[in-house]
């Protein structure tokens, strides 16, 4: 007689222990992303470092659990906790909201929850759409995704190695809390910045903000860049402040002060910006084209056996998508002020933008949701500054999530996920990012001074000088403003055609430049020494690889970020 084949038990998935500890380690990212956000305008979205922290959590804790921590549980915890990591974008913590703070709006809280909260899951619907097209049907490469999947089966292959990667980044995490709480805290042991006692152009150095600031997460920021993106910011901060602001302060058209100085100077930084933004959407019309049709299945009808694979939307989602544009619309004019018809306009050019978004995501690794916020600023700002800001935001909110949760679902592929698992998980973590992401902003708004030296946030001065000037026209220009935002556009344009040679890798990027003209310069010659150490550490020891580097400048980030948040909370209570 024989004997019926047993079939292997599925593994391990969606357990509550994955969610949990995805939840904890997803909390942190966000609330530190906030302020990571909000100072350098970049944000780590955690995947890579999330998955790490699981296993060691599990490997160090090993008696909680009877049953080993799996690949696939590990695959949720890294989903849940992106997710959560990536809501400070979606909220728009470092880019529209904070330049409508700095315009003098200020939101309840719990309006900004529900908001962010349906832009996530928007974000999300329109993944799950886009999923079969682009990780299934065209297998696009996904880096992000694949190289999460790719930690994770090497962790759980090889313990020591994720152990290794823990302990770098646990120990440059606690270096980075421990020199930000001398720097800001109570004591100030350590300056905020070396300023050398020398004179440039006829000004003293601190003056024109020249410097080192003692800052481990804009030295992490530039590891993570790469020695050509910060070389880039250091050529748009040595032409910006030792050519520029000195003939500014000449010509007696800014006052030798770092907030007067940046409300001319983003003139010129937008104007080398704006051709990095829109001239590959241009000149990959094609892709762009390809994109806005992958969204077709929106309404397409769907065979009966797509749904329960989860790679088309059920009832349930259908209803969740209905409610989350519901929400968004009230929202847009209860909280903002915004007319109905032109809230539902928005949403749905954002759903179009969104599918360019994931597919150069895919093809790239680089989603441009910085861009077509910029777009969608462009679009509906002649009304007001807030519908510029708002339109922005939803585009660059949801456009986020979307690249989350395609990178998400392509590391799922790999691993054997199931879509729908990884699905709840990326709610679960859009909701808790949500709850975590508002009040940390609202605190950190509370204790520090956007536009200031200390906290620059460039990206917002860039957004709500883009708005000013859609809204206002030229006439709200500073004197020879429109000058230097001419000028930077056809440098803008110049290295941006000649990107698309073999000459790019002897070019600065246009995008990196730009950001630097707003920053100050102690901040980018951080940035830049960070990469130029990572360079020469590599050069000196071969054998370090490119995620040992990493994991120390996720710590670093982490570090310094968490501890800021610390510190905001202590001074907003009046603690310090």
């Amino acid at each position: 007689m024989s004997v019926a084949p047993v079939a292997a038990a599925a593994p391990r998935e969606l357990t509550v222990r994955a969610v949990l500890v995805g939840c904890g380690i997803g909390a942190l990212l966000a609330a530190g992303n906030v302020y990571t956000g909000i100072k350098t305008g970049f944000i780590d979205g955690g995947s890579i470092s999330a998955a790490v922290l699981g296993f060691t959590f599990f490997a160090v804790f090993r008696r909680l659990s009877r049953t080993p921590y799996s690949a696939a549980e590990n695959n949720i915890t890294q989903t849940t906790a992106a997710s959560a990591a990536v809501m400070s974008f979606v909220l728009g913590a470092g880019g529209p909201l904070s330049a409508l703070t700095m315009l003098g709006k200020s939101y309840p809280a719990w309006q900004l929850m529900l908001w962010t909260t349906c832009l996530g899951l928007l974000g999300i619907f329109i993944a799950t759409l886009l999923r079969n097209k682009l990780v299934v049907s065209e297998d696009l490469p996904f880096p992000t995704g694949a190289a999460t999947a790719e930690v994770i089966e090497t962790i759980h292959t090889t313990r020591e190695s994720a152990l290794y990667r823990a302990r770098l980044l646990t120990f440059a995490g606690l270096a980075a809390m421990y020199l930000s709480w001398f720097r800001d805290g109570p004591s100030a042991l350590i300056p905020q910045i070396y300023v050398p006692a020398i004179a440039l152009a006829g000004f003293s150095a601190a003056s024109l903000s020249v410097g080192i600031s003692w800052s481990p997460l804009l030295a992490s920021t530039g590891v993570l860049m790469g020695l050509r993106g910060a070389a880039s910011m250091l050529v748009g901060a040595g032409l910006t402040w030792l050519v520029i602001a000195p003939r500014l302060i000449h010509a007696g058209l800014v006052p030798a002060q770092y907030s007067s100085m940046v409300s001319w100077l983003v003139w010129p930084a937008l104007g080398i910006m704006l051709p990095g933004a829109f001239l590959p959407l241009i000149f990959d019309w094609r892709s762009t084209w390809r994109s806005v049709r992958d969204l077709s299945a929106v309404v397409r009808i769907r065979k009966p056996g797509a749904a329960r694979s989860g790679e088309a939307p059920v009832p349930l989602q259908k209803t969740i998508l209905l409610v989350c544009l519901v929400v968004l619309v009230v929202l847009g004019r209860v909280t903002f002020g915004l007319h109905p018809l032109l809230t539902l306009v928005a949403l749905l050019i954002t759903v179009a933008l969104c599918g360019v978004c994931a597919r150069a995501a895919g093809e790239t690794d680089i989603a441009p949701v910085g861009q077509v916020g910029m777009a969608m600023q462009l679009g509906f700002g002649s009304s007001s500054t807030t519908s510029s800001l708002v339109a922005g935001s939803l585009a660059q909110g949801s456009a986020s999530q979307v690249a989350q949760m395609m990178w998400a679902f392509k590391a799922g592929r790999r691993l054997g996920a199931s879509p729908r698992a990884q699905v709840i998980a990326q709610v679960m973590g859009a909701i808790l990012g949500a709850l975590v992401v508002v009040p940390v902003y609202l605190v950190i708004v509370q204790a520090y001074q956007l536009g200031s030296e200390a906290m620059p946030a460039a990206a917002a001065v860039s957004w709500k000088a883009t708005a000013e000037a859609v809204h206002g026209g030229l006439a709200t220009l500073p004197r020879h403003g429109p000058l230097a935002a001419g000028m930077g556009m056809a440098l803008g344009i110049t290295l941006t055609l000649l990107g698309r040679t073999r000459w790019q890798r002897f070019l600065p990027s246009p995008t990196a430049m730009g950001i630097a003209v707003l920053m100050p310069a102690s901040l980018t010659v951080t940035i830049f020494l960070g990469a130029s150490a990572a360079a020469l550490v590599q050069k000196r020891w071969p054998q370090v690889s490119d995620t040992a580097l990493s994991s120390v400048a996720a710590g670093g980030i982490a570090g310094e970020s968490l501890m800021g948040v610390v510190i905001a909370i202590l001074i907003a209570f009046g603690l310090i």
